[in-house]
């Protein structure tokens, strides 16, 4: 039995190597802790809130969307603060794309943080594409799409050359048109609830949940207490869609004033994003609008992907409130645009880490002197151009099955997290480290940890149900289950490549960084 070694035990992570200084002389620690604090509250909050949250009222009913986005909301708080615990340790450039390889296995890291920047970057072309569409509320014209398209990729490359700080800033006051907006609608549907609507249309309260609390029928499956099963568990993953580019905050954390603090301030705060934000918006759209509300079904069949498919449009529509629904579509085209923004950040960064790692070319770690990895930042501007294919109606499908690559990173991602954090919880067991002294911990740890996990690995397995509901559909299963063969060529391809082993715990260093 390998002997512990007390030379490597730092007590809560608070000393810096000077290897882990070296390491970050790239990347400069420009972003404030206010801006800190709006990413993790408003974050990538964007389409997946704002029109995502119908298609989980009409699957689950009221009560199942609450309930799904609830039971996930925990489930990715559990995920965040281990994530937290583990970024306030080591508050390095790496992130977990570096945890995973010091404390797991280099194949992991390498896989983790290639399909990490796969999502993020080809969420810029996506996001990009739903502002797009957006965009047409107002302008219909097609052929101005590709004007469009290339005045946002130059925005974006402009507002990546500044370095992070102006990065943060343009953040901060998106995501704080985000949160205003928010609160004013969750306080608009409690007065449509309560009966103060402009048509009178009297007090609805609880009246939707007591008709239709769940889906009876959910894909016209029987009996049905197996379609109101069913039906929440499709809630789970359009819950995980919302929640997705939670864990970007991690990537922030060799870029923030104040390090460990800010870090531990802004993970605490996420849970302010998933209650008090989440939870009170599905609330209120399950009080306000029936599942079966024709308007809600329409605007879903048609996918439009404007404001018209938005609970709170048809919210303000049947409460007879004209002018909101063009202020809202306004938000969620600006949401679209902070989300591609910030797909463009967290894959410059992602590059950069896995450049530290050895996992990317070197060249990846070179950067401006506003400490910006423009070499990252150009790969990332042509994943962007993708978005032109959109453009096309010949390349349309093209671009869908790209973006498809998208579908299942998050949760991958967070599954990886929470078994390196178990990892991360053995090595400080083994070296006797108390976390009791660390700025931020996880209580009930590691059994929460491992149970996240399992769930999230069960939502994965499971996601792509509805493909095998009334005949095979191969298209709407390979949507659902094509990013995790890319996962698993990425990390066997370079486990037999390299052929790494996994770290022992005993052999894991906690005192040096990265």
């Amino acid at each position: 039995m390998a002997e512990k070694n007390p030379a490597t035990v730092v007590v809560g992570g608070d000393i810096e190597s000077a290897e882990s200084s070296k390491r970050g002389n790239g990347l400069h620690r420009a972003m404030s802790t206010r801006q800190v604090s709006m990413l993790a509250i408003a974050g990538t909050i964007g389409t997946g809130l704002f029109l995502g949250s119908g298609k989980a009222l009409v699957k689950g009913g009221p009560v199942g969307a609450l309930l799904g986005y609830s039971v996930v909301g925990a489930l990715v708080g559990i995920m965040m603060i281990s994530l937290g615990e583990m970024s306030c340790f080591t508050p390095d450039t790496s992130n977990f794309v570096g945890f995973a390889t010091r404390w797991v296995d280099p194949s992991l890291g390498f896989a983790l943080g290639w399909m990490y920047y796969i999502f993020s970057s080809l969420l810029v072309p996506v996001e990009i594409v739903a502002a797009g569409i957006v965009l047409q509320y107002w302008d219909p014209n097609t052929k101005h799409l590709a004007i469009f398209v290339t005045v946002m990729l130059a925005a974006y490359v402009i507002i990546s050359f500044c370095g992070s700080q102006y990065f943060g800033e343009v953040e901060f006051w998106f995501g704080l048109i985000k949160v205003v907006t928010l609160i004013g609608l969750v306080l608009l549907g409690i007065v449509v609830d309560l009966g103060g609507s402009p048509n009178h249309q009297g007090r609805i309260g609880f009246r939707y949940w007591k008709e239709a609390p769940l889906n009876d029928s959910y894909l016209n499956i029987k009996p049905a207490s197996a379609a109101r099963f069913i039906g929440i568990w499709a809630t789970f993953t359009q819950a995980a869609f919302s929640y997705g580019g939670i864990e970007s905050l991690a990537v922030m954390a060799g870029e923030a004033k104040g390090g460990k603090k800010t870090m531990a301030r802004a993970f605490k705060q996420v849970f302010i994003r998933i209650g008090a934000i989440y939870i009170s918006c599905i609330w209120i759209i399950g009080m306000c609008i029936k599942r079966t509300d024709e308007h809600l079904l329409s605007a879903l069949a048609q996918g439009s992907g404007t404001a018209a498919q938005s609970p709170f449009v048809i919210i303000c529509r049947t409460a007879g409130i004209k002018v909101l629904p063009s202020i809202i579509n306004a938000v969620v085209f600006t949401s679209a645009l902070s989300s591609g923004n910030e797909g463009f950040f967290i894959a410059s960064r992602t590059l950069y880490a896995l450049a530290e790692q050895g996992h990317a070319p070197r060249f990846f770690l070179k950067t401006t002197k506003r400490g910006v990895p423009y070499y990252g930042s150009l790969a990332t501007l042509l994943v962007g151009l993708l978005a032109f294919l959109n453009v096309s109606s010949g390349s349309t499908q093209a671009f869908n099955w790209l973006s498809n690559l998208t579908t299942l990173s998050n949760m991958i991602c967070w599954v990886s997290c929470l078994y390196t954090y178990t990892r991360f919880y053995k090595a400080c067991m083994f070296h006797n480290i108390d976390r009791r002294t660390f700025i931020l911990r996880g209580y009930c740890q590691p059994y929460l940890s491992w149970a996240a996990f399992v769930f999230f690995l069960i939502i994965i397995t499971f996601n792509g149900f509805a493909s095998f509901v009334g005949g095979f559909n191969y298209q709407d299963f390979l949507a659902a289950y094509i990013t995790i063969p890319t996962f698993v060529l990425l990390f066997f391809g370079w486990k037999f490549g390299k052929k790494t082993k996994m770290v022992q715990v005993a052999d894991i260093d906690m005192s040096s960084g990265f």
